[in-house]
C-alpha cells in the first residue's frame, strides 16, 4: 500500500509516485536542454548530450511503468530503487548549481519498503556474526 502523497521526503521506493517521476524528469529535460544549447548542435559534446538527454528519458519511461505497477515483484523493486537513484544522481550536481534549488525534495532511496530495508539489516548482522573481526585481525599487516 503507497503511504501518504503528501510527504515531501522520500524515503522508500514504495512512497514514490508518478508526480515524483515527472518532476524529476522535467528538472534533468530543462537542465539538460539548457546545457545543449550552449554545446549547440555538432561535434562530439553536442552527441554526447543526445545521448544523455535519450538515456534520461527511457530512465524515466521505465520509471513510470515500475511506479504503476500494484504489487511489484522484488526485481520490479530492485529497478525502481535503481533507476530513481540513476535520474537523482544525474540531477544532483544541476541541483546544487548557482541559482538552484538547494532544498530540492528529491532524496537518495537505498530501499523499497521497510520490510527491504530490515532484511539487508538482518543480512549485514548475520554476516557479522559468521566473520567477526577480533582486534588482532584487525591490526594484521600493521608494521609496528
Amino acid at each position: 500500500m503507497k503511504r501518504d502523497r503528501a510527504i515531501r521526503t522520500l524515503i522508500y521506493a514504495v512512497d514514490l509516485t508518478t508526480e515524483n517521476v515527472r518532476a524529476l524528469e522535467t528538472f534533468l529535460n530543462a537542465q539538460l536542454g539548457r546545457v545543449s544549447e550552449e554545446v549547440g548542435e555538432t561535434g562530439e559534446t553536442a552527441f554526447a548530450m543526445r545521448s544523455l538527454l535519450i538515456l534520461v528519458s527511457d530512465s524515466a519511461g521505465f520509471l513510470y511503468q515500475l511506479v504503476a505497477v500494484e504489487r511489484p515483484e522484488p526485481w520490479q523493486q530492485a529497478a525502481i530503487v535503481r533507476e530513481w537513484q540513476r535520474l537523482r544522481s544525474t540531477a544532483l550536481d544541476f541541483n546544487h548549481c548557482h541559482g538552484y534549488d538547494y532544498d530540492r525534495w528529491w532524496k537518495q532511496i537505498r530501499h523499497y519498503d521497510a520490510a527491504d530495508e530490515g532484511a539487508e539489516q538482518e543480512r549485514i548482522r548475520h554476516f557479522a556474526t559468521l566473520y567477526p573481526w577480533t582486534d588482532d585481525e584487525a591490526d594484521q599487516g600493521k608494521e609496528d
